[in-house]
């Protein structure tokens, strides 16, 4: 059974969803496939695929920092905050338009209103079927980790930001605070994913390079670390102060403070037996 990660590059106008099937049809009926952090259908970059078993470790990847680059429209507002909703027109924008100042409080955990229309559940129910049906609500503000927030280039009425941050923080959400903080509003006009984790922009391809071949192994996410050699298997429940992957010649485990969180028999060094 092949298993692994693939590194898209995600075009906008494509669902996640849609490339989740695209990537289905080069692999055997059955084959689970998944997507690691969806990307807006405006949206392009980096989307990474975890194919065959690999899906029962995307809840369990390390080192989730992603980075961006967000071109951010002022002066109007949207009910999705990005250029694919209803787009109405702000405030007027300042004749000088500082935004360092307005950067600051874009910097480690900060409490942020997530997007109306996102894949977030409020009540048992989709927040984005809610918006759709023109229902009135307000999700309620969560944490979101800002890494750091850097000026790329700035126009008149535009800007280009290089956004380094955590899962689960929303660009849009960015782009709105962003524009009230002005008191002219603002829309997210693109946004480029350059990193997801492990997975980087300039390694990632394009939908028509798809294939088997074209595979990282199953444990490429954790490339960078030193693994851990296992005397037996089964893999036992804990191994004291060990985080990461541990191998033995019948399979593998992954631990989380010394936790064994995931084990499978017949996988060592990225191929199954």
């Amino acid at each position: 059974m092949q298993a692994g990660f693939l590194n898209i590059l995600k075009p906008p106008g494509m669902t996640s969803h849609d490339v989740v099937y695209r990537v289905r049809r080069f692999f055997p009926k059955g084959t689970k496939v998944g997507h690691l952090g969806t990307l807006d259908p405006p949206a392009a970059g980096v989307l990474p695929i975890a194919v065959g078993f690999a899906t029962r470790l995307i809840s369990h990847l390390p080192d989730e920092k992603k980075a961006y680059l967000a071109e951010i429209h002022f002066g109007w507002r949207s009910d999705t905050l990005d250029a694919a909703g209803v787009v109405e027109a702000g405030g007027p924008v300042p004749q000088e338009l500082d935004l360092a100042p307005h950067l600051l409080p874009f910097q480690g955990t900060i409490l942020q209103r997530p997007p109306q229309v996102s894949a977030l559940r409020q009540d048992g129910q989709r927040s984005y079927d809610r918006a759709r049906r023109g229902e009135r609500f307000e999700l309620p503000a969560r944490p979101a980790i800002y890494h750091g927030v850097q000026l790329v280039r700035q126009t008149r009425d535009t800007a280009t930001l290089r956004v380094a941050c955590g899962p689960g923080t929303y660009i849009r959400s960015l782009a709105r605070d962003l524009g009230e903080s002005l008191g002219c509003g603002a829309i997210l006009r693109f946004l480029l994913r350059l990193q997801s984790g492990a997975f980087h922009l300039p390694d990632a391809i394009r939908l028509e390079e798809i294939s088997p071949q074209q595979l990282l192994p199953w444990h490429w996410p954790w490339r960078g670390q030193s693994a851990r050699h296992l005397e037996h298997w089964p893999p036992p429940n804990q191994v004291e102060g060990w985080q990461g992957l541990a191998f033995h010649a019948k399979g593998a485990a992954l631990y989380r403070d010394g936790v064994k969180i995931w084990a499978r028999e017949g996988v060592a060094g990225g191929t199954s037996a």
